[in-house]
């Protein structure tokens, strides 16, 4: 039984439908096996890198601390009487000069007595004076004008050298020697009843007022200094090791947010044992504000920077590109590599190497992640550079320098 035209037909169509089906099996199995065949270029990773250069470096170390007066002095009264005179009623932060009178106590009981202690001593030296002149004429010379000298109201001056036993001896029997050590003392213990500033400095003080009673032994005020100041700075033993103490330290000191302000000074002293909290040493620093500049007074919190030791051959990179085992990420040749460095000193933000023995080490700044040794790297700083030197096509003054 023959078939018809109408499932020939369609008996075609099916074997049209598979052979098409089996040729673009062919063409994709083809094109895929072309694709595996492909090679995958590696990925270069854009880093930031910076060139070291080495040169002699004189480190500055920094730390900080807080303004102290290098004297104060706390003073007692060693007087009794009525107060005639207090500068200011002895209030807090009185303001006083080198040399001024602070305080003056009520003196004329003392200075009367002083008076007669005087003209005692007068009087004995005036008795043996005849005595002097017919034994002892060589020395009567210098007695009689030491005597001439002599004023009631004025300090007692030192008595002339004895130049023999005689002399000693008749001036003893008339007691000048003990009378003229009376009088000495009178005139100390009156120079207690007026206080003057002995430096130039800031008061502290409960307050006396004028017409008050002082006795001997109470506390008057405290006297702090401050022209002559100077700051306790905690060092790290790594950094004490990096100062040169051999001649004192220079040092630059500023104010808290205030580095316009500048003052200097110098490093005179330190301690020798270590604060066993803070494994510390305290570097003392010396300056005079003679100025009386606010910024520098005793209790203001300042900044330092101490100049350190030279080294020789040095360079300054950042910190944060210093692996735990003192390893540095390099680019060399288009490639990641990793090289060994020295640490001499680690300041803020920056670390302080030794020379490598590269004159072109060029580093990576940039944090990687998954670094891998050998892999191809291109610095950033140059993408810029070149950027920079190209051209712009699109506009007139581009197309004149390109041309």
């Amino acid at each position: 039984m023959g078939l018809n035209k109408k499932t020939l037909i369609r008996l075609g169509s099916v074997a049209g439908i598979l052979i098409l089906g089996f040729f673009i099996m062919f063409v994709l199995a083809s094109t895929e096996k072309h694709s595996n065949k492909r090679d995958v270029e590696p990925e270069v990773r854009l880093v930031e890198t910076q060139f070291v250069n080495f040169e002699d470096l004189v480190l500055e170390i920094e730390g900080n601390g807080v303004i102290e007066s290098k004297k104060t002095l706390n003073v007692i009264s060693e007087a009794n009487g009525p107060v005639l005179f207090a500068k200011n009623d002895l209030k807090d932060g009185t303001f006083v000069k080198n040399g001024e009178l602070i305080l003056e106590i009520d003196s004329r009981e003392v200075e009367n007595d002083l008076y007669t202690m005087r003209s005692e001593f007068i009087n004995s030296l005036a008795l043996v004076l005849p005595e002097i002149k017919i034994e002892d004429p060589e020395s009567y010379g210098k007695w009689s004008n030491y005597f001439y000298n002599l004023d009631i109201h004025e300090t007692i001056p030192e008595l002339p050298a004895i130049s023999g036993s005689q002399e000693k001896i008749k001036l003893s029997t008339r007691s000048v020697f003990s009378k003229y050590y009376s009088v000495k003392n009178q005139e100390i213990l009156l120079s207690k009843y007026k206080i003057s500033a002995p430096f130039t400095g800031y008061i502290k003080s409960n307050g006396i007022v004028e017409g008050s009673f002082v006795s001997k032994g109470s506390h008057l005020f405290t006297l702090s200094d401050a022209v002559n100041v100077e700051i306790a700075v905690p060092l790290l033993i790594d950094e004490v090791n990096l100062i040169n103490f051999s001649t004192p330290p220079i040092v630059k000191i500023f104010p808290d947010n205030h580095e316009g302000e500048v003052i200097y000074g110098k490093i005179y002293r330190k301690e020798t044992l270590l604060n066993r909290n803070s494994q510390t040493l305290n570097a003392y620093v010396s300056f005079t504000n003679g100025n009386l500049n606010s910024f520098f007074l005793p209790g203001n919190y300042v900044k330092v920077k101490i100049e350190g030791r030279l080294f020789e051959n040095v360079a300054k990179i950042p910190r944060h590109v210093v692996d735990n085992e003192q390893f540095v990420y390099t680019m060399e040749d288009g490639k990641l590599a990793r090289r060994k460095v020295e640490l001499v000193a680690i300041q803020g933000n920056d670390a302080v190497i030794k020379y490598t023995g590269n004159d072109d080490m060029n580093i990576i700044t940039t944090i990687l992640q998954k670094p891998l040794i050998g892999m191809p790297v291109k610095s950033a700083n140059e993408s810029i550079e070149l950027n920079e030197e190209v051209p712009d096509l699109n506009n007139s003054e581009g197309l004149s320098k390109a041309n």
